[in-house]
């Protein structure tokens, strides 16, 4: 509390920078005509004399609360004064927020001509009731933005939900120079007062954190219910914890006790629960979750070494994200929720698994979970098989509890039931980030540098990743086909889709396709040929033209067209911004388009797919809450409401992923369970572009949200099994072929729409165990 007080008063009593540029100061008559003016169904600018941090005047921003149908970034642009940027290293904005904190509040500082997208980038979040000094260093620029002729300023927010923001001296800083202080008649008046009331808030707010009050309630509370269920509380709480929610060992948590545990699944399917594990009077040592075989009543054997038992590891997050996350709240609606939005909390998350650590201790009322992996063999009879789970330490008395796995008479596939195209070319992100930009130079030199560590164990890369339905693929470059991992998967009949490399639209004049052609097509065919080689070519695709807006529609056709003729076969893939998906548009030549999961259109789909195109959908740091996503913050449910329910009803032909190996790490993790693995992935997101973890040896660790990622892909199994028996059924107006439709459906009680689904592990389950139902109950 005392650094934030003494922060504050270091801020106003600062001097003005000596020699720092003034960009905006919405003074004169000058920038006050060149300000944003007005308001639209999503925003509204005015300069008004209220809130200045120099001078009487700041510019005056609002947006409406986000929902469907509005601009998801309001936005504006300013016309910089200076177009030399090179000499100084760091942008200054005046921010004062009047709302509830949580929004986004970014920049793009770009040339003149080009996508906005290609200037330096920049987010921070805005603070609740506060003022805000945002530094934005310039000391990285990417190659596509040149700092000598910067034209444009823009900023924006996404899906604000408490916008109303001044903005005021936007001032361009040397090395050495200090930023300003705030200044003129609006300090005492309007940012004195709002700060005091910010620094109470945030004294109480520290005091809560510091005493731990939330997570010592919901410590006693679990162990109240633990001594109710008849356990010894004294030496060890033990309890249980679906697999779709994020249980956090110093933060308020949720666990019931431990009484029975059972499991449902398929053959070749995986599904795991979760064992929480506290202590009672005294720290835990060594504690280890193990299960016995399991016995049907007809004296079949479900081995044990079908479960397996890892300890949950954590990462610290220590920076705010440039994102909410959702949950869900009651309402008077038909399906009795909708879904609200907060501000994420820092501190440990539970992400990786830590199949390298046998045992763990837990300290400190510690709330600590253990992921129960089960797998049922291809074999395995159907049937009820019933056994224990043990909970063991050291210096307690072992618990067990009742342990039983139900197996149904059918299976999912080997490889997944939707196909994907997901990166895995391990990487560090360097945007933003000079020094480590630098320093991860050196890095890439060391054999244990993650994006090098891997390497060698590529092939357990492959079958591990084959594991959760994943194909090591990469939309990008040319160069990263592992041909003896994908000729590996082929053999074992878990092959997915794969790139045969990335192209790019023709540029213009009159020798450019020929430069296109030179550029391009070598690499191209000599993996087609090596694909074709391998008998694996049915496989291939090829991905380009990333995100790329409407104005280069007439080049992508040139290009798109070439392939064909030189890759005859082989589907054409892309993410540009064709939101017809070819219907009436210059790219009716391509194959498979993908739009982000927000833009993604039935009606226009099934359009698109009349004309014989495929229309998948994405994710990637968007969207944000309410739509699902997988971020470290966001519900582990929605990573399996996304692959599950909502494949299931919106029906996409494929879905992709950029990556899932952004590993901001010097070396492998170690430790545990509170582990050394950096959280931030892209940017300033947190899991964002990074569903995996480098364990000790360059070994595989998945996440808890690639383990929901898989979960969610095995609902759309069922789904599909269930549509594969309807279709087959010779009685399809009969009872049960209406209750197959109204489950293929999705229950609203697990999805109303793509921003309004469930956070109830219960209601998700309870939709695929009625489907496994009915597919066993199938004539």
């Amino acid at each position: 509390m005392r650094k934030i007080i003494l922060t504050v008063a270091a801020t106003l009593a600062g001097a003005f920078a000596q020699g720092a540029v003034t960009l905006f100061d919405f003074e004169t008559l000058t920038e006050i005509k060149a300000a944003p003016k007005g308001a639209d169904g999503s925003r509204s600018f005015a300069v008004e004399s209220a809130y200045a941090t120099s001078g009487s005047n700041a510019l005056h921003w609002t947006c409406t609360p986000w929902r469907k149908g509005l601009n998801e970034w309001p936005s504006f642009t300013l016309t910089a004064p200076v177009s030399d940027w090179s000499k100084y290293d760091r942008m200054v904005v005046d921010l004062v927020n009047l709302s509830e904190g949580g929004d986004p509040f970014s920049t793009f500082i770009a040339e003149k001509e080009g996508r906005i997208q290609n200037g330096l980038h920049a987010t921070t979040r805005l603070p609740s009731h506060g003022y805000l000094q945002w530094i934005v260093p310039l000391s990285n620029w990417p190659k596509t933005a040149n700092p000598k002729k910067v034209a444009r300023v823009h900023f924006f927010t996404d899906k604000a939900q408490n916008f109303n923001v001044y903005l005021d001296r936007v001032t361009l800083l040397a090395k050495g120079e200090r930023p300003p202080a705030p200044s003129g008649i609006g300090v005492g008046r309007d940012l004195l007062p709002l700060m005091s009331a910010r620094v109470a808030a945030a004294e109480c707010e520290c005091a809560e954190v510091r005493d731990g009050r939330v997570h010592l309630e919901s410590y006693w509370r679990f162990r109240e219910a633990c001594a109710r269920a008849g356990q010894d509380t004294s030496k060890m709480l033990v309890g249980t914890a679906s697999t779709m929610v994020k249980v956090r060992p110093r933060a308020a948590f949720e666990a019931a006790p431990a009484q029975a545990v059972a499991i449902r699944l398929a053959r070749h399917e995986k599904e795991g629960v979760q064992v929480i594990v506290a202590p009672g009077d005294a720290d835990l040592l060594a504690v280890t979750v193990t299960s016995s075989d399991l016995v049907a009543k007809d004296g079949s054997r479900f081995a044990a070494s079908n479960v397996k038992c890892a300890v949950t590891g954590y990462v610290n997050i220590t920076n705010p994200p440039p994102y909410r996350v959702g949950h869900m709240a009651p309402t008077n609606s038909p399906a009795g929720y909708c879904r609200k939005l907060r501000t994420p909390e820092l501190g440990w998350w539970p992400d990786p698994i830590l199949d390298h650590m046998g045992s763990a201790d837990v300290r400190d009322r510690d709330a600590q979970s253990f992921w129960v992996r089960v797998t049922c063999p291809e074999g395995q009879r159907a049937g009820l098989y019933e056994g224990t789970l043990t909970v063991s330490a050291t210096n307690a008395p072992p618990v067990s509890v009742p342990f039983r796995v139900r197996v149904n008479a059918f299976a999912v596939p080997q490889k997944s039931p939707l196909p994907l195209a997901i990166t895995f070319w391990p990487e560090v992100n360097v945007s933003q980030d000079a020094a480590w930009a630098e320093e991860t130079a050196e890095l890439r030199k060391k054999a244990d540098f993650p994006v090098n560590a891997w390497k060698p164990n590529r092939l357990a890369w492959g079958d591990f990743l084959a594991d959760y339905y994943i194909t090591m693929d990469s939309l990008y470059g040319n160069d990263r086909q592992q041909w003896d991992v994908l000729a590996r998967l082929k053999e074992q009949g878990r092959l997915g889709p794969f790139n045969l490399g990335y192209w790019s639209y023709f540029g213009n004049g009159p020798d450019a396709e020929e430069r296109w052609r030179q550029a391009t097509l070598p690499a191209l065919k000599a993996n087609y040929e090596k694909a074709r080689s391998l008998g694996i070519l049915d496989h291939a695709y090829l991905y380009g033209c990333d995100e790329i807006a409407k104005e280069y529609f007439p080049n992508i056709r040139k290009a798109v067209e070439t392939l064909k003729r030189e890759f005859p076969g082989v589907p054409i893939f892309t993410t540009a911004y064709d939101h017809e998906f070819g219907v009436g548009t210059e790219l009716g030549c391509m194959d498979w388009f993908t739009p982000l999961t927000p833009r993604y259109d039935g009606a226009k789909a099934a359009a698109a797919r009349k004309e014989g195109r495929q229309v998948w959908w994405y994710i990637c740091c968007g969207p944000h809450s309410p739509y699902a996503n997988m971020f470290i913050e966001n519900a582990a449910i929605e990573g399996r409401v996304l692959m599950g329910a909502q494949t299931a009803r919106m029906r996409p032909d494929g879905f992709l992923y950029y990556e899932i190996s952004i590993w901001n790490m010097r070396r492998p993790l170690s430790g545990g369970p509170f582990t050394d693995w950096n959280p931030r992935s892209w940017t300033s997101y947190h899991g964002d572009g990074s569903w995996t973890c480098m364990g000790p040896g360059g070994m595989p660790l998945a996440t808890q949200r690639l383990e929901n990622f898989r979960d969610g892909l095995e609902d759309y199994a069922y789904a599909l099994e269930l549509e594969r028996k309807l279709a087959a059924s010779r009685h399809p107006a009969g009872d049960w072929a209406k209750r197959a439709r109204d489950l293929l459906a999705v229950p609203q009680d697990v999805m109303v729409s793509m921003t309004d689904y469930t956070d109830d592990p219960v209601a998700v389950l309870r939709w695929r165990d009625a489907m496994a139902d009915m597919i066993e109950s199938a004539e």
